[in-house]
């Protein structure tokens, strides 16, 4: 029985030493197989190794889109997507009267992967685009040896399709007419694409960062014509550098179990990130504010120890080095109104990705803080769909992306102040789509540092 033919169901039961867990106490997770195929059954053996050693585990991975469909019909404790909820299934969670929290618990870059034996030195977007729709499919064309090129995609289920889909096939227009061309091949498990690529010169596919292998190599890509290609490396997704990435979800029903709440707050503790980290994945902002309905829940005052199947070969200070640490607080200064320059990005919905334009803007207020002369306060913002404490969260995350970007374009962090407002102060309307997306957005105000 393999998860090609039936399910991706993993279960945890005598794990560690633990007691036997049952089906009865199980934890239902549904989703993303990014997450799930070996991230999340890890974080499940810890939790057992270190919180409740009798607790069970129910793991079926088989695409962001089943999440949702498992909280909706009451078969999943848990949903994992690596895309935001689309507007079909907040429709679909509205006239179920279902309200869903949303998580973040780490960030992750999709690799384009081939062949190591494949020449080509880096893609552009536009490039990825005619590769994946079929209007390239020689090598040749793209710098590589001359050849057919074999083109392999996770399902249209999977939010790894969808992400990329989007970014590369559609550059960034979610509403575009482009597709996958017909020769594409489809594959369920991201196991199978790097076995497949890793044995085959010709082909082309995309995994998730954590899921690169020694067996396959990821190309760099070109964000903006250019520039040289950007690594797929977890420095590059945390500074915002590399185009391809997004963020990494749970979505929580309401009322879930108490067992529940505490596996997702062990999750986000610094235990959990150290997983995260261990995947290849870039963990959640260390310091983030917790979900209000995640603030009473507590774990052992013990540090955790994670069992060395799990974490082999991070020391205990990688979360912490790894994750964004908030820039250092610049004193605001208290110059006449007239010397403050206000510089504002905008964002897709759901997202904390900066797009290509927001990048180029970006390069611009670097230009400017790079003489060391000016701060920059910045401060994210988020429209009023989603529950409060997400919109938080997101806007804090945005902020935090373009400060991140403008660290990594040279400008000094002691330049940075970062805050998130949510969706408190709205420029436009958030009853139209139109209003909505001008409050998706940071604003970066220039102001002269002290002397």
């Amino acid at each position: 029985m393999t998860r090609n033919l039936l399910l991706a169901l993993i279960m945890l039961g005598v794990l560690a030493g633990g007691a036997p867990a049952t089906a009865a106490n199980a934890i239902r997770i549904k989703g993303s197989d990014t997450i799930g195929g070996k991230l999340t059954p890890e974080l499940a053996e810890a939790f057992r190794a270190t919180i409740r050693p009798d607790q069970g585990f129910t793991i079926e991975a088989l695409g962001s889109s089943t999440a949702f469909v498992g909280l909706f019909d009451g078969s999943a404790d848990l949903g994992e997507s690596s895309r935001p909820i689309n507007e079909k299934e907040l429709d679909t969670a509205h006239q179920l009267g279902i309200t869903l929290r949303e998580l973040v618990i780490g960030y992750d870059g999709v690799a384009v992967i081939v062949h190591p034996s494949n020449p080509v030195k880096e893609l552009s977007v536009a490039q990825l685009s005619g590769i994946f729709t079929g209007k390239l499919s020689n090598w040749k064309q793209v710098g590589g040896a001359s050849g057919p090129i074999r083109l392999i995609s996770r399902p249209s289920y999977s939010g790894t399709h969808s992400f990329f889909k989007e970014k590369a096939l559609r550059r960034g227009n979610a509403k575009g007419p482009e597709e996958f061309a017909a020769a594409t091949e489809w594959m369920e498990e991201n196991g199978a694409i790097i076995a497949a690529v890793g044995s085959d010169p010709t082909a082309v596919s995309y995994v998730g960062l954590g899921w690169v292998r020694p067996q396959v190599r990821a190309v760099p890509v070109v964000a903006r014509p250019g520039e040289p290609g950007v690594p797929a490396t977890t420095e590059t997704v945390r500074t915002g550098r590399y185009p391809l990435y997004r963020a990494l979800l749970m979505y929580v029903p309401p009322s879930p179990q108490p067992s529940v709440l505490q596996f997702l707050r062990f999750v986000l503790s610094p235990a959990g990130a150290r997983i995260v980290q261990a995947n290849g994945f870039v963990p959640a902002d260390e310091g983030s504010p917790l979900p209000s309905f995640l603030a009473t829940v507590t774990l052992p005052a013990a540090p955790v120890t994670q069992p060395t199947a799990v974490v082999t070969t991070q020391p205990a200070t990688v979360a912490s080095a790894a994750a964004p640490a908030p820039p250092p607080a610049t004193p605001e200064p208290t110059p006449p109104p007239q010397a403050r320059e206000l510089v504002r990005v905008f964002f897709p919905f759901g997202t904390v990705t900066l797009t290509s334009e927001a990048q180029g803007v970006l390069d611009s207020v670097a230009a400017k803080l790079r003489p060391g002369d000016q701060a920059a306060i910045v401060s994210g913002h988020a429209d009023t769909r989603g529950p409060v404490e997400v919109n938080r969260r997101v806007a804090v995350a945005r902020a935090q992306a373009v400060a991140s970007f403008l660290a990594s374009r040279g400008v000094e962090r002691k330049q940075l102040r970062v805050d998130g407002a949510g969706a408190d102060s709205p420029v436009a309307t958030n009853d139209t789509p139109a209003g909505r997306a001008q409050n998706r957005r940071v604003d970066i105000e220039l102001v002269p540092l002290s002397k």
